[in-house]
Formats: C-alpha cells, structure tokens, sequence
C-alpha cells in the first residue's frame, strides 16, 4: 500500500472600514488529498484443465489354433493455466474552508458627557438656601434651584418651559460672578485613535436665560487636555444670553456650537459662569447644559 497525503493551504485577508467599524476577514481554504493505492499480486488465479485422451488399439494375432487379442490404452493430458492479476487505486480528496472573521469597532459615544448638566441630580432649593449642584466642582452661591420655589425666587416662574426643562435649573443667587466646572475623561466616549485622526467633532448646547430688563448673564465654556494636562485647540463657548437677546422677557433661549476635537485631546472642562450686572440677586440661569462627541 502507498499513502500519499498533500496539504495545500491558502490564505486571503481582507480588510473593510465602515464608519467606525473595521473589519478584517481571513479565509484559508485548505486542501488535502490523500492517495491510497492498493495493488494485489497474489490475486493469481490458476484454473487447470485436464483433457484425457484414451485410445484404445486392438492386435490380434492367430498362430495355429489360438488367437491373442491385445488392447493398449495411452491417455494423454494438457494442463491449460490462466493468471489474473487486479490492480485496486482509490483517490480521496479532502477539502478545508475554514474563514475568520475579526471585527475591530473603534467606538464614539453620542451621550450626553456632562454629568447632571439638568440639574435634576440631587435635591434643588425651594426657598432662598444655597443648594450646590451635584456633580460639579463649585466657586461661590451658585445653587440648584427648584423652578417652583416659593420664596423672593418665585420670578423663576415667569419662566416659559424650555423642551424637557424639568424641575430644576441653575442660577447664580447672591454673588457678583459664581462658577461650577466638571472634567470629563474622553477615551470613556470615544476612541483616541479617532479623536487623534482629525475625524471627532463635539456639540455644545444649554439653554440660557435671565430676569426682565436686568442683564444678568451664563456663559458655558469648554476646554480640552492632552494627558499631561496641557490645554489643546481652542476655547468654546456659548453665551452670554443677554437681556436684549430676551427682548426684556425673563426667559431661556438656546444657543448651541459645534466644532472638531483636537488631537492628542484626552479631557475636556465645562465651566460656567454666572454674572451679575444689576441688583443684589444675580439672575443669570442655565440650564440642560448638553456636551457630544459624533462624526
């Protein structure tokens, strides 16, 4: 017997990009062709064929009174032998698809980073107390407040209802300028390798208001780190929502700016200030303040 096994292997990767998924497919078709062949000698087949010939010849002699007769049988034989040799080869072929697929998905998060940017976290003030927002590092009064508060705050009643306003908003309460700030770490909502590729861009957005005629303001601004802490790009902003902005009408207009992530940026802060113009209540709000990343 003789066995012969050939493996041949070949292998294809192909690599497609869609959007923020790149996907690497790798097929190797493997083939293996095993040989078996089998080859009988022995299979000798020896068929004999004996022919027997008889003849018979008579003599008769006659010498006087007697006769012999004599009778000789000769028998002759022929052997006839026949050979058969059969040869037997089977061939297999055994043929191996095997394909992988790796999907690597650069991911980006289009979720609201800022944390309770609505103010909704955390109890809110209903009367003239200094509430702190929860979540955000703080610099003065600023204070969560209830939009329903009873006391001299009731003006925020007036207040016509912004999309998904909620029960609480931000304002400045007694200080001239008064700020909260917070950091986000990026690589929680977007892959550093887009953000470093030029291809992540950001949406800043809040509503921001005020009190009548008084030209109390909020400014939202952002700005992004490197990993060493060291400011990257430029400033954004949003604001101030002034009183002629409101046309005198204590309300909340939205104000919105986008524009591209610079690379090598890992954090961003949001920081917004308060400020008072006139009278001892400084009523610059805000509120819904939102911060995305997309492409």
């Amino acid at each position: 017997s003789v066995i012969v096994i050939e493996l041949l292997t070949k292998s294809k990767s192909i690599t497609t990009t869609i959007g923020t998924t790149t996907e690497t497919t790798i097929t190797t078709e493997t083939t293996i062709t095993t040989e078996i062949t089998t080859t009988t000698e022995t299979a000798t087949t020896t068929e004999t064929t004996t022919t027997t010939t008889t003849t018979t010849s008579t003599s008769t002699t006659t010498t006087a009174s007697t006769t012999t007769t004599t009778t000789a049988t000769t028998t002759s034989t022929t052997t006839t032998t026949t050979s058969t040799t059969t040869t037997s080869t089977t061939t297999g072929t055994t043929k191996t698809t095997t394909t992988s697929t790796t999907t690597t998905t650069l991911f980006i998060s289009y979720a609201n980073m800022v944390v309770n940017g609505d103010g909704e976290t955390g109890s809110c003030a209903t009367d003239s107390s200094i509430t702190s927002p929860t979540g955000w590092n703080s610099d003065g009064e600023i204070t969560q407040l209830a939009y329903n508060n009873s006391v001299i705050y009731s003006r925020v009643k007036t207040i016509p209802a912004t999309a998904n306003a909620g029960n609480c908003l931000f304002y400045g309460n007694t200080d001239a300028n008064t700020s909260i700030w917070q950091t986000i770490n990026l690589t929680n909502y977007a892959d550093s390798s887009l953000i470093d590729s030029q291809t992540v861009k950001f949406n800043l957005s809040a509503w921001l208001g005020g009190f009548s005629t008084h030209n109390d303001t909020a400014t939202v601004f952002i700005t992004f780190f490197d990993q060493n802490n060291q400011k990257v790009g430029n400033v954004s902003s949003i604001g101030p929502v002034t009183n002629t902005d409101r046309q005198n009408v204590t309300s909340f207009l939205f104000r919105q700016t986008t524009g591209l992530v610079p690379a090598g940026a890992r954090s961003v802060t949001v920081f917004v200030v308060i400020s008072r113009s006139i009278g001892p209540i400084s009523d610059g709000y805000a509120d819904n303040i939102n911060v995305f990343l997309y492409q």
